[in-house]
């Protein structure tokens, strides 16, 4: 296998060598100069080019690992993994966690967002991708006929249904930003938030799926921005911390 070539610059500043590292690392990865499956150089050879000590070079190596941007092979050496690792402590994801949780931000964000998202899933779901939606809304409207229609839906139904819109898409940015968002809207606040009940849930995404089905933007459209408002009042302060 060939060696990547890789555009990298001798590191002078001596503070956070570490952290210097880290960004030529990621910038070769972002230029596309290292690309999914490839083999990065040893850390001998790149703590050469770069003008660092070793252990500097290897420390950057295992922080690109806990973030899920490469990894180690016994034997082989270290490569950029060809998808997001789950359960990788990924670096986008913590540092969306640690924003200031307002509800007034979070809720504009997921309009915006979600509508966007819905209406180009809406567009490219395939017939097999509109069933696994179908799957999600029959699975909550069961729990229904079982359960009192004001008991709280709970929140991994809701992930469930609005992940699976999500992936309706086919659009791998548009689905990472959508993973990340939706866990943190219903599961990290999940305490924050007032339940919304089984009976509204079950009769919101029947609506949502049915305009997807039939093609419905403008249809679509209204569906949810009859919801919207209900996310903003769920929360029980204006403000969750």
């Amino acid at each position: 296998m060939p060696q990547p070539q890789m555009n990298l610059t001798s590191i002078r500043r001596k503070e956070k060598v570490t952290d210097l590292v880290l960004i030529q690392i990621k910038e070769s990865i972002m230029r596309g100069e290292l690309t999914p499956g490839d083999r990065l150089p040893g850390a001998s050879e790149l703590a050469g080019k770069l003008g660092v000590g070793i252990s500097s070079v290897r420390e950057a190596i295992k922080m690109l690992e806990s973030m899920g941007a490469v990894e180690s092979r016994q034997g082989e050496g270290t490569f950029v993994c060809d998808a997001c690792q789950k359960g990788a402590a990924n670096a986008f994801e913590i540092q969306l966690m640690l924003l200031p949780r307002t509800a007034e931000h979070l809720v504009q964000f997921r309009e915006l967002f979600e509508t966007a998202y819905t209406q180009l899933a809406m567009k490219e779901a395939a017939a097999g991708d509109l069933e696994k939606v179908e799957a999600a809304v029959m699975a909550l409207e069961r729990k229904l006929q079982e359960q009192p229609p004001d008991t709280p839906v709970e929140a991994q139904d809701e992930l469930n249904f609005h992940q699976a819109v999500l992936y309706c898409t086919h659009n791998p940015y548009v689905i990472k930003i959508g993973e990340v968002s939706l866990e943190l809207f219903f599961q990290v606040l999940q305490d924050q938030l007032s339940p919304i009940s089984i009976a509204d849930a079950a009769r919101d995404h029947r609506s949502i799926l049915e305009t997807m089905r039939n093609r419905d933007m403008e249809k679509l459209l209204q569906v949810l921005h009859t919801v919207f408002p209900r996310w903003s009042a769920r929360f029980k302060s204006g403000n969750p911390q």
